[in-house]
Order: C-alpha cells, then structure tokens, then sequence
C-alpha cells in the first residue's frame, strides 16, 4: 500500500486582492521507503504542496479541493490536534535554513530531547539522554555527547542541519518532508547531506518526499521525480527516464 496518496490537491491563498491558485489539481502517490523528488522553480507551488500535506499552511491559505490519504486513511480534514500528533509520530520536516528551524535559546541536546519525549512521553532521564546521543550518531555528526551540549550558533551549517535531521528523526517518521533542505550548504555539505539521506532511508525504511529546484540534487537522491510549474504537476515518472529525457530535450 502507498504511504502517502494525494488525489486532485488545489490550494489557493486568499489575498484582498483576490485568489492566488498556489497548487491546481496535484495527484501523486509515494512508495514506502522511496524517495520522491518534487523539483520544479521557485515559486511553482511545490513548497505549498508539501505544506498543504502536512497542514503548516497560513491563515490565508485553504485547501479548496482534493484528498490526503496516509496508509489508506483519509486525513484531508483532520483538525489541528489531529495533525499535531501525526506530525509527532508519522510525518517529520526538515526545512531549508538549519538556523531558523532550531531554537538558539536551547542547546542543540535538549532540542532533539523534546521531540523525542514527544513521542515517547514516559521515557526515562537516562534512556532519553541515550536516545538523544544514538540520533546524533545516527546523523553522523563527529562528537556527539559534546555537541549535544552546544547551542546552534557553535555550529557550522552543515552540523546544524545534521541536528535538524536527528529532531526530525527523533519521531521515527513514516515520511520526512525535506523542503530545500540542503539549499543553504556550499557543495562539498551538500553532497555530505544528501548522501546521509540516502542512508538514512536504507537503515529506517521511511519514505522521503524531497524538494529541490536543482536537477544535480534531484539527480543524487531520486527514486522517482515529479515536475512542477505553476502550481500543476505536469509530469512524474522514474529518476532515470526523466533525466533522459531532459537532457535529450536540451541538446
């Protein structure tokens, strides 16, 4: 059975200025365990997509029509409740910008710690400490009891998004959404990254649904690639043939 399903998906943001149609008629399903690259220019309504998904829209925004299903079951009207705890325990995010999505006020330790207790509230101070310390190794960041211990602005880029990942793991996620999650890397941590993705889902098995605007990046992690343009999903079929057929379409 399919993760995730998404059927004839339309977003539109609601400005005084009228409605925006941000998403039009998106159909897609994702695989167990595959990692499904959305690739598609900025501003193609990929992002909204994902966001829409997982409900982390804003006020203006609403889904007009369409189906989310997860493992079979709808969701499309859970309530906010309903998706706070889905977002704890099936679905995890990791956003472009590792310095926004975590808090500075908090060592890096206590962060990961959080969302783990999320999921498991009545783990032990110990099993928690050990908990947060495997998803750090898990994430292969170098040192993993001192930079628990550190706050995101003692790390590099690349260490911070690794921290970011391990929080997002922390829920043992069916599907982790990876908005540009790499953009904000120079190459070098970007291709460290994105190998870690890779391994990831060989060693948890969760599907990833990941968003990228470069074909390089698309290229590296992809099982299978949807294409977006403005708002549509005009095309989605295996990595290999759809590279094919860009680079024959550019010569």
């Amino acid at each position: 059975m399919d993760v995730l399903t998404v059927k004839n998906l339309s977003v539109s943001f609601y400005r005084p200025t009228g409605e925006i149609e941000a998403v039009k008629n998106v159909s897609f399903s994702l695989r167990p365990g595959e990692i499904l690259v959305i690739m598609g220019d900025t501003g193609c309504g990929k992002s909204v997509l994902c966001k829409s998904i997982v409900k982390l829209l804003p006020d203006i925004a609403r889904i007009k029509t369409g189906q989310i299903f997860f493992q079979g079951k709808e969701i499309t009207d859970y309530t906010e409740k309903g998706m706070q705890e889905l977002r704890g325990t099936s679905f995890s995010m990791v956003f472009q910008n590792p310095m926004t999505a975590l808090n500075p006020c908090m060592s890096v330790g206590a962060q990961i710690a959080e969302a783990v207790r999320l999921r498991c509230p009545e783990i032990s101070r110990r099993e928690l400490r050990n908990r947060v310390i495997e998803l750090l190794e898990l994430v292969e960041l170098d040192c993993p009891k001192e930079r628990a211990g550190q706050y995101p602005f003692q790390l590099s880029g690349g260490m911070a998004q690794r921290c970011v990942i391990a929080t997002a793991l922390a829920a043992n996620p069916a599907v982790l959404f990876a908005d540009e999650p790499t953009t904000s890397l120079d190459t070098e941590v970007q291709a460290q990254i994105l190998d870690l993705f890779l391994e990831l889902r060989e060693k948890m098995g969760m599907a990833v649904i990941f968003i990228t605007h470069n074909p390089k990046v698309a290229a590296r992690v992809a099982d299978r690639v949807a294409l977006m343009r403005a708002g549509e999903l005009y095309r989605i079929g295996d990595a290999e043939e759809i590279f094919e057929e860009t680079i024959h379409n550019h010569h």
